[in-house]
């Protein structure tokens, strides 16, 4: 089985779009069961009434309706980290995705990734922690598409090594699909370890352990507006200039600062599974990755430089080397 596990929180803007959309994904080609857990944070407007009347007009209409479980807990959590943590743990599938409540899926989005994911099964074993993810198109507040491919629009690698994701991540929480291997390893995770986001932690923690592989498709319609946790800038361009500058060197350390105590809550609670699976020299970088929090700035280049650990673009690289 497969499941989606949905966040919402005050979403009424979207949420009945996204739901529709989850709700209506293909299924002809799954030789398995599709589930839908959602899981609300304690929204103070007409989230959950929309979401009970979709679902009501949902199992009408549909002869074939997948199962879906509404959770009875809304109690406020502050953060999409721990309001995902709370849905992985009601799982227990083989395969788990995120869902956010402002996108929209294309239809074939669910069949895709899971046949690459088992693609990636036979290659490595079902055992062997796995996270796939794909590309996404991007659309503003209204709905209109704005761009094809994420990736290309922020240019972004498409090559998933455990180097680049440490000081950059690229991979999309609601592009996601875990494999149970992976999604019990990423569960014995307190939300509180998350100190960016639950994808840029479940991205590290698989590529230290497992494999990490990336879909080159959009298959995903990504909301940009103003209440995103996360926002994209196109890749050189002014506004991505403007909001560097705007955020400064402050905001660049504070967010480096995190992303080496992060790698520290990963290398502590990890540390056996990421020996077994790489060895002591890939603990020895995690742990010499967290600790240029407590580092110079030669120090600190000299490390990005021996281990090529650089933000991609060459204006982020530029900000990295003179900021860091």
């Amino acid at each position: 089985m497969i499941d989606i596990l949905l966040a919402t929180y005050n979403g009424e803007k979207y949420i009945d779009r996204q739901l529709k959309s989850l709700l209506t994904q293909d299924r002809d080609n799954l030789n398995t069961e599709l589930q839908l857990i959602i899981r609300d944070d304690g929204s103070t407007d007409r989230t959950m009434e929309i979401i009970s009347n979709r679902l009501d007009y949902y199992r009408q209409k549909r002869q074939n309706p997948m199962k879906v479980t509404v959770l009875d807990d809304r109690k406020g959590t502050g953060s999409p980290a721990a309001c995902f943590m709370r849905l992985l743990r009601t799982s227990s599938s083989e395969y788990v995705m995120f869902s956010d409540q402002d996108d929209m899926w294309y239809r074939r989005k669910t069949e895709a990734t899971y046949h690459f994911m088992k693609k990636q099964e036979e290659k490595y074993g079902k055992d062997t922690p796995i996270l796939v993810h794909t590309d996404l198109s991007l659309m503003n507040e209204e709905g209109r598409k704005t761009a094809s491919s994420f990736y290309a629009y922020q240019n972004l690698p498409r090559e998933d090594k455990l180097t680049t994701l440490l000081i950059q991540n690229t991979v999309t929480g609601c592009t996601m699909m875990l494999n149970r291997a992976a999604a019990d390893l990423l569960k014995q995770a307190p939300s509180s370890e998350m100190i960016l986001m639950h994808d840029h932690y479940a991205a590290v923690l698989i590529a230290a352990v497992g494999k990490v592989a990336f879909l080159n498709e959009a298959l995903i319609r990504y909301r940009q507006h103003s209440g995103n946790v996360v926002g994209a800038h196109a890749s050189g361009s002014a506004s991505e200039y403007k909001n560097r500058l705007e955020k400064g060197r402050d905001k660049f350390l504070q967010d480096m600062d995190l992303s080496y105590r992060q790698a520290g809550y990963i290398l502590k609670r990890y540390e056996n599974e990421i020996r077994a699976a790489g060895g002591e020299e890939r603990v020895k970088l995690l742990r010499d990755y967290s600790n240029l929090i407590m580092a110079g700035k030669m120090e600190r280049i000299e490390f990005f430089q021996k281990h090529g650990i650089f933000k991609n673009g060459a204006i982020k690289k530029a900000v990295q080397m003179l900021w860091c």
